[in-house]
């Protein structure tokens, strides 16, 4: 059964960053917006949470989750052919980060985050997309940094615990926005109150954050850019300015790699479904460098 637009739930992109967001002192006001995030979403009662994320790119899953039979496959014939969904059920922390953070903040080892998953939920998805033509397959993996960080601060353990089940889908490999639009198009149909949300970042360049070769002028360039691209006078508009960052000169400096801005227009394909121009910021200006936490709601 379709929902109308005035049932579909918004959606959201949230800028995840890394495990030391967790407990940084600097990081105190992005933990304040997540919260707050994380209420609101708690009051919209979705019946589960479907997630793209920049740590789940389906040409660089290697440590966990890539099927078998693909491994002999060229990954650039892969590129935005095929999605993995993850069927694995249950699931646990899965504590994808360096070998440094033993020796500097060994302490982050020990999080975990209480969190549901389905397989039920994972199968119903992988069938919708195939349904769809999209050529997706399913895996089996755990939650990464870019999911239960967030989740995390959104849904603290044992205060306001998030109670239906997380599923990850991948991204395309590659760096093609437009076919995530069109993913975005494709989930959104899905029946039911799911709640669609792309974990990634405005701006990720670790080497910059790493080496402070640069100040943080990019990260606001591009958040003034997506603040731009929200006030666009259409939907169709605000997806036109946001494919035009990639185009930009200085989009190497905000993404070396694309995998962490993708789940960002996974996002804006839901919106298109949504039908209504409303949308919502938070965790602007709170950038460092190389990286920025923008997060925002369409609809």
């Amino acid at each position: 059964m379709d929902i109308t637009f005035e049932e579909r739930l918004p959606t959201y992109f949230i800028g995840h960053g890394g495990v030391s967001i967790m407990f940084k002192p600097q990081h105190e006001l992005v933990r304040q917006g997540l919260r707050e995030l994380g209420k609101e979403i708690k009051a919209l009662n979705p019946t589960a949470i479907v997630c793209t994320c920049g740590e789940f790119q389906s040409d660089n899953d290697f440590i966990q989750g890539w099927p078998q039979a693909l491994c002999n496959i060229p990954r650039q014939m892969l590129t935005n052919i095929l999605l993995l969904v993850n069927l694995k059920e249950p699931t646990k922390v899965w504590h994808d980060i360096g070998p440094s953070w033993r020796t500097t903040f060994p302490h982050v080892f020990d999080y975990d985050y209480c969190h549901q998953s389905s397989r039920a939920l994972g199968e119903q998805v992988l069938q919708h997309l195939q349904a769809k033509g999209i050529k997706a397959v399913g895996v089996e993996r755990d939650l990464d940094h870019g999911i239960w960080v967030p989740f995390k601060l959104m849904f603290p353990d044992g205060e306001d615990e998030l109670d239906v089940p997380i599923l990850q889908i991948s991204t395309y490999a590659g760096d093609d926005l437009e076919a995530h639009i069109q993913l975005g198009e494709a989930l959104s149909s899905l029946d039911g109150r799911i709640l669609f949300i792309g974990s990634g970042m405005l701006c990720h360049n670790l080497r910059a954050t790493r080496l402070g070769t640069s100040d943080t002028a990019v990260a606001k360039s591009f958040e003034a850019a997506a603040g731009k691209a929200l006030r666009a006078p259409t939907l169709q508009q605000r997806n036109v300015e946001f494919l035009t960052l990639q185009k930009r000169d200085d989009w190497i400096d905000a993404h070396p790699t694309a995998e962490h801005v993708l789940p960002l227009y996974m996002t804006l394909g839901v919106g298109l479904s949504l039908n209504r121009k409303e949308w919502k910021v938070w965790n602007q200006d709170q950038c460092i460098i190389g990286q920025s936490y923008y997060t925002f709601r369409l609809g």
